[in-house]
């Protein structure tokens, strides 16, 4: 059996089992109902799943167990870290996408500028081994184009755009760059000192890809219609998002959280879905934001 295809048995068994706990006759009826499990062949026997158990707990860090009274499955821990999550996500949906092929508009996809992905691999070249790298970069303000040279530090994602984060030494600040707007990128042999610059830090109390501005992180309480509430409540804005409470009238949650641009312009995307309660300063400028929007009509 091939290395895709014990890899996708793993991500079956752990998919099934996030569902509910299921007996091995069970996971093997479930496998031969998913037509991408039956053409890959990924029904096995209790031996190899029981090898399957072992080698998750390893890789995905997600420890299964059998119940000996019922005589099935159960994830007893799951704490897959995101890399691999999202690693078997894409996967997922990378043998989606194959499986619908063929069949029309089974999977339709948003139009959308290339998101960079090629310039991944040379730029965690470069940050691995602290090595410059040199490319030529389109602003998002006015489409200006102009040289780069920087010191690469990291790749972080924001609201499906990717970016580098690196030292720019045209003027020795930390920076921001869309890959999407990289052009001939160039790594260097040069080499420099590590950056001591600690990216989760930096973003932690951050809405995107904005930090490095002058707003302090302060706890922001914001009220949702129940229709919008539900929506927030199962996708948060923030990993520090609240529930507060919830009724028939409004959802409320607290969050910690920079008030910067990218927030600001998320929060008035709601409409009248959504009220600022606290602080008052922040209210005041999303009133303000209002008032200007109403003043173009």
């Amino acid at each position: 059996m091939s290395v895709r295809q014990t890899i996708k048995r793993y991500t079956k068994i752990i998919s099934l089992l996030r569902l509910r706990p299921m007996s091995f006759k069970e996971i093997q009826a479930e496998m031969e109902k998913d037509p991408d499990a039956v053409e890959e062949n990924l029904t096995t026997s209790i031996r190899t799943m029981q090898r399957d158990i072992k080698a998750i707990a390893s890789i995905y860090d997600i420890e299964i167990k059998n119940d000996p009274k019922t005589s099935k499955y159960y994830i007893v821990e799951d704490v897959e870290d995101l890399p691999s999550k999202r690693l078997r996500e894409n996967f997922e949906i990378l043998n989606a996408i194959r499986m619908s092929r063929g069949f029309g508009d089974s999977l339709v996809f948003e139009e959308r500028r290339s998101l960079g992905t090629e310039h991944m691999a040379g730029l965690l070249h470069a940050i691995q081994n602290k090595l410059f790298v040199s490319f030529s970069y389109e602003k998002f303000w006015d489409d200006s184009i102009r040289d780069r040279k920087v010191a690469p530090v990291a790749l972080k994602e924001s609201r499906n755009r990717w970016y580098l984060i690196g030292r720019d030494e045209n003027d020795q600040r930390a920076k921001n760059f869309a890959l999407d707007r990289i052009g001939n990128l160039f790594i260097e042999k040069s080499g420099f000192e590590p950056i001591p610059y600690d990216v989760e830090k930096e973003f932690k109390d951050c809405f995107g890809i904005i930090n490095g501005t002058n707003e302090e992180a302060t706890e922001i309480i914001l009220s949702f219609t129940p229709e919008q509430g539900r929506y927030v409540e199962s996708l948060p804005l923030h990993p520090s998002q609240s529930l507060i409470s919830k009724s028939e009238e409004e959802f409320q949650f607290r969050y910690y959280i920079r008030p910067t641009y990218d927030f600001k312009m998320e929060i008035l995307s709601y409409g009248n879905k959504v009220k600022v309660i606290e602080p008052k300063e922040f209210k005041e400028e999303i009133v303000k934001n209002l008032r200007a929007t109403l003043s173009q009509y």
